[in-house]
């Protein structure tokens, strides 16, 4: 075996380095067949013609039985394929799911607590992105064949099943986010699927560091992170795989790429994986002319590391969020946050406050259009009142005041108030001059 090529190398010099010794401030799970093969596309967006994704690989069971495992995904016809920001949301609600103890299936949260675990910005945007997150992990359907294991079972099964079974999310009531959040159970929830939730019961799941996996910039080396943390559990040093067999069965890059492609996808997030501590070095070795090339990975034995406090790794992970919502790729985002950080945030501050500067503009428009609409209707109103007859304005006002008591009969209680008077005059006005907003 010849060693065809080194990759990335933990500096010895360790005590001259800015990095920071990473507390694993928050905790999460990972269950063990989800790390084990994708469930969503490295991308954040999906191509139009891919509705099914098919891995699969060869390994060997009991008594050096040969198993064929397979595993398909496929995505709902409305919604598509689970996205690489829908493996994120899985990692929050597994954080979640670990904080109320894996005891009950029904996980009941907020949609703001799950952006903030995100580190997604707090505005509209967000939150309609919480609900396409949920919508493709609801969708989509994992068609198993002897690649699922049954823990209590002690053996691989076929099974097909959902990742979450149905979920809700309500708008939350003012003080929710603070106050009212501390004292009263959410009202919005996931539902983990039947088989997944088993299989938590069961105990095939390991212990994620999601402050590690959250600082993570790339798509790859998140994914990278959780197969690879899969394969420390036998507690051995190192762990090898074949090239391609890494590439695309077990990270989801596409078939089309050659082995050279798979390396340079694999060259930021080895970089990542080694500058924060979590590898020791990867390198690639080539047993034999036809043989697919092995990837060698050593973990490190040390506490994980930052290269950069926590405020800024949420900062630049909330800035590569943002600069993705607005089209730009992954790679080209990534990019820019490494190297133009600042500038670049000050540059989509600026866009945000034009953004909604314009859209309250808009909203001002909007209220003096329908209050001008309004006063032309009272006008209208009153002309046409002077026109009736004594007995016909009668008529009218207590046909308005029947309508009234029958929709809002507690402000009918109180035909004084100032309530009372506006609220007749707008049902009287719908009697003579039907509304056309």
């Amino acid at each position: 075996m010849t060693e065809d090529s080194l990759e990335f190398v933990r500096p010895h010099n360790e005590g001259t380095s800015k990095e920071v010794a990473l507390d694993p401030i928050r905790l999460g799970g990972d269950e063990l067949n989800l790390a084990e093969f994708p469930f969503a596309l490295l991308a954040d967006r999906q191509p139009d013609d891919v509705g099914t994704i098919e891995f699969s690989d060869v390994i060997r069971g009991k008594d050096s039985q040969r198993i064929n495992r397979t595993w398909i995904l496929t995505g709902s016809e409305e919604f598509g394929l689970p996205v690489a920001s829908d493996e994120q949301m899985y990692v929050a609600l597994m954080e979640l799911t670990r904080e109320q103890g894996f005891d009950n299936r029904v996980i009941y949260l907020t949609r703001y607590e799950l952006i903030k675990r995100l580190g997604w910005p707090d505005k509209g945007g967000s939150y309609a992105r919480v609900k396409g997150c949920l919508d493709r992990l609801l969708g989509v359907t994992i068609t198993a064949k002897q690649a699922f294991w049954d823990k209590t079972k002690q053996r691989y099964v076929d099974v097909g099943f959902h990742i979450i079974d149905d979920y809700a999310l309500y708008n939350e009531p003012v003080g929710r986010k603070r106050r009212y959040a501390r004292q009263h159970q959410p009202l919005s929830y996931v539902a983990w699927n039947q088989v997944v939730f088993k299989s938590f019961q069961a105990g095939n799941i390991k212990q994620l560091d999601t402050s590690f996996y959250f600082g993570l910039r790339s798509a790859v080396s998140r994914r990278l992170f959780r197969y690879l943390d899969k394969k420390r559990l036998d507690g051995k040093p190192a762990f090898r795989i074949g090239l391609r067999k890494l590439g695309f069965e077990k990270l989801g890059m596409s078939r089309n790429y050659y082995p050279s492609h798979i390396k340079q996808e694999l060259a930021r997030a080895h970089r990542e994986l080694i500058d924060n501590g979590f590898l020791e070095r990867a390198e690639y070795l080539r047993s034999g002319r036809d043989a697919d090339e092995q990837v060698y990975y050593w973990f490190s034995s040390s506490r994980y590391h930052l290269s950069m406090d926590t405020h800024q790794r949420a900062r630049a992970s909330s800035l590569f969020q943002q600069l993705s919502e607005r089209g730009i790729t992954p790679s080209v985002a990534e990019q820019l946050v490494a190297e133009y950080g600042d500038q670049v945030q000050a540059q989509t501050e600026a866009e945000d406050a034009r953004q909604a500067a314009e859209a309250e503009q808009q909203r001002q428009e909007r209220r003096q259009q329908q209050l001008e609409k309004r006063q032309a209707r009272r006008s209208a109103c009153r002309r046409a009142l002077e026109r009736l007859s004594p007995a016909e304005r009668q008529e009218i006002e207590e046909a308005a005041q029947r309508h009234l008591q029958e929709d809002n009969p507690a402000l009918a209680a109180h035909p004084q108030s100032t309530a009372y008077q506006v609220l007749l005059d707008e049902y009287i006005a719908d009697l003579l001059i039907p509304s056309d907003e």
